[in-house]
């Protein structure tokens, strides 16, 4: 009865309390509710719409954080367009309070000891659609497709791999379900949807088996009474390949098939089997003295390519017949067009002009074969006055001087303009180390030249396409031009150019891009290096440091057991005096023959001992801090001779003094006498 009568008392009290507390807080919001951590219990509801105000605007700061296995990518709901709809969540925390009155006093102690966290509502701003991340957005890839290529003569092929993409959508509704229950910072894990290639590894095996089983045989050709059977090897690597419309296929490289005729079956194939003889007139090219058939025809690679196909084992080609038109058998030759042309600007008139004619003259008409190269210098040879060539100017190691075919690097330099743009290998070159700018190339750009002398520096080019080329140089009186002809085979470019200053020289350095028919591509650097001027290198100093020059115009006078030589100082080369940096510190004199020698700073000096009238040659030589000159040039052959003995002075026999003749005395003339003056008559006074 005791323990029913205090439990009635208790919850007598605890209504009691609740009806008070109930009271006390009528509409107000419920005790131990919180809103993303924030307390708005017993809050008006005034008081809420101001919290959630506030919740709402820093909202927009709430991390979001996406982890991939690309590393995780973060953001913020603010960046993504998220927002807290103010007028749902006042709802949501009004309902989260709202509970029917016979559990509420329930409802009421435990909130006393107990918080509840209310969900809130978001939205997309107004303005703004949901937008991902632009990691994400930006991280989309493609599939790669499976790869064929020619290996160890077999074709095999490289595994496509399938692509991985953000499954956006699925990101989103994550973000939307975190966002919605307050949670900071909001982690979501990025789903994936996978893109496979169009062609799969099994299809792809398929194709690169039935392409071997194709040309297991290879592929024999013939072209009238000449046959060539080329391997399986050599066939597949006329192959290219390739997608069309998803499904792998192949066709033939033009090029090196037209190359692998020409080289096995090409040329002309009746009445004469050299290179034929070709030349440009008026930028028209022909063939001289040549009436014959020629493999092969304009379609051969298309018939070849249909035979192929079909699984033929051989294929007869057409001959072109000069009757067919010289440009179809220029075609046939490779030798169908200009490839690369380059024209450099010169003075008229001038000895060097002569040099690079003549140099052009010898070289015109050259052809490269496919896979040979031209050196100028093996070309032309040593550059003499029985060839035409003549003295001029000459870059000798950074110097200014004169040299038989001095200039010719002007042709030099044209040729590698042409070579350079026309794809070939550049096998040797060496620019020149002082700048002309007449040596600049089409678009003005330093760097792209080469000089030549002899027997070095020299010039060699390659040729790396299957068809021969034509050097065909052509030449006014103030300008060079060389011409290449052939086939097309390479477009090349300049891809970049870079300049720096080392100490006071230049430094060039040029990146040139080919792109080959297979559709590969080659970078070579090519480099230039200029001094600041003539004499004179990088560091202020002469190039290069060396003995002087040998001493010139001995001279020779005869003495008795003994001859006196005198010399003039070295000449300098150009406009530069090496003496100028290396001063000459003594002359040496050596007699020929005995080897009798003296030594002097003076530019004279007497060597004695010598036999009397025995003939001796004499040559002098310079000294400075490098070493010892050249001998230079022999003085004439002198002998020495004895003084010959006084012979004695005669005695002058005496004159007679003669006697002296008295001379006449003179009769004075008389003197005139004087006139006399007369008086002047006196002026008169004027009268006033």
């Amino acid at each position: 009865m005791l323990i029913t009568t205090a439990l009635i008392t208790i919850l007598t009290l605890w209504l009691a309390i609740w009806s008070i507390d109930r009271a006390i807080n009528k509409n107000k919001i419920g005790r131990g509710i919180t809103v993303i951590g924030q307390d708005v219990g017993g809050l008006h509801p005034s008081g809420l719409s101001d919290v959630l105000l506030s919740i709402a605007t820093s909202y927009a700061s709430t991390p979001v954080i996406i982890k991939s296995d690309l590393g995780d990518i973060q953001t913020t709901t603010g960046e993504v367009g998220i927002t807290v709809h103010i007028e749902e969540t006042f709802k949501k925390v009004l309902e989260l309070g709202d509970v029917p009155l016979i559990v509420e006093p329930f409802h009421w102690v435990k909130n006393l000891f107990a918080e509840r966290s209310s969900p809130i509502a978001v939205q997309l701003r107004k303005d703004q659609y949901f937008k991902l991340p632009v990691d994400l957005s930006s991280s989309k890839s493609e599939p790669i497709e499976p790869v064929w290529k020619v290996e160890n003569g077999q074709v095999e092929f490289i595994n496509g791999i399938p692509a991985q993409i953000f499954n956006e959508e699925a990101i989103r509704n994550s973000i939307f379900l975190a966002a919605a229950t307050g949670v900071s910072p909001i982690v979501v894990n990025a789903d994936f949807t996978e893109i496979r290639p169009e062609v799969s590894d099994a299809e792809a095996a398929e194709f690169a088996q039935s392409t071997n089983d194709l040309t297991e045989s290879g592929l024999t050709i013939i072209v009238g009474e000449r046959t060539h059977t080329f391997s399986p090897e050599e066939v597949r690597n006329w192959l290219i390949f390739s997608l069309e419309d998803g499904q792998p296929t192949w066709v033939l490289n033009n090029p090196l098939v037209r190359g692998a005729i020409g080289d096995q079956l090409g040329g002309v194939v009746a009445d004469k089997n050299e290179l034929p003889e070709i030349i440009v007139n008026d930028g028209e090219l022909s063939i001289v003295n040549l009436s014959a058939k020629a493999c092969c025809a304009e379609d051969s690679v298309d018939l070849i390519y249909q035979s192929m196909l079909n699984g033929a084992s051989s294929v007869n080609l057409q001959l072109i017949d000069i009757t067919d038109g010289m440009d179809e058998l220029l075609m046939a030759y490779g030798v169908s067009e200009l490839i690369s042309e380059a024209t450099t600007p010169h003075p008229c008139c001038q000895s060097r002009v002569t040099n690079i004619q003549r140099f052009a003259e010898l070289i015109q008409g050259t052809i490269i074969g496919p896979g040979d190269s031209l050196s100028l210098n093996e070309a032309i040879g040593k550059r003499t006055e029985a060839k035409g060539f003549v003295e001029a100017g000459v870059i000798v190691n950074g110097e200014l001087t004169e040299d038989v075919g001095g200039g010719i690097s002007q042709f030099a330099t044209t040729f590698f303009q042409a070579a350079f743009y026309g794809g070939l290998d550049i096998v040797q070159y060496f620019p020149h180390t002082i700048w002309f700018s007449r040596y600049a190339d089409f678009e003005g750009r330093k760097g792209i030249e080469s000089t030549i002398s002899w027997p070095s520096p020299n010039l060699e080019v390659r040729n790396i396409s299957p068809f021969p080329i034509l050097v065909w140089p052509t030449w006014t009186s103030t300008s060079l031009t060389v011409s290449l002809y052939s086939t097309k085979y390479a477009e090349t470019e300049v891809s970049g150019q870079r300049s720096s200053m080392s100490d006071q020289c230049e430094n060039i350095q040029t990146t040139r891009r080919r792109l080959l028919p297979d559709g590969s591509e080659e970078l070579d650097t090519f480099s230039a290096r200029y001094q600041p001027e003539n004499g004179i290198g990088c560091n202020g100093e002469p190039t290069y440091p060396r003995p002087p020059d040998p001493p010139r115009n001995i001279e020779v006078q005869a003495g008795d057991t003994q001859i006196t030589i005198s010399w003039d100082i070295p000449e300098p080369e150009g406009n530069f005096d090496i003496t100028e940096y290396f001063p000459i510190t003594s002359y040496t004199v050596t007699a020929s023959p005995g080897g009798n020698t003296c030594t002097t700073v003076e530019l004279t000096c007497v060597i004695s001992g010598l036999d009397n009238g025995a003939p001796y040659t004499f040559v002098v030589i310079a000294t400075n801090s490098e070493g010892d000159s050249e001998d230079s040039d022999p003085s004439i052959e002198i002998a020495p001779e004895p003084d010959p003995e006084p012979e004695p002075t005669p005695t002058p026999e005496p004159e007679p003094t003669p006697t002296p003749e008295p001379e006449p005395t003179p009769t004075p003339e008389p003197e005139p006498e004087p006139t006399p003056t007369p008086e002047p008559e006196p002026t008169p006074t004027p009268e006033p």
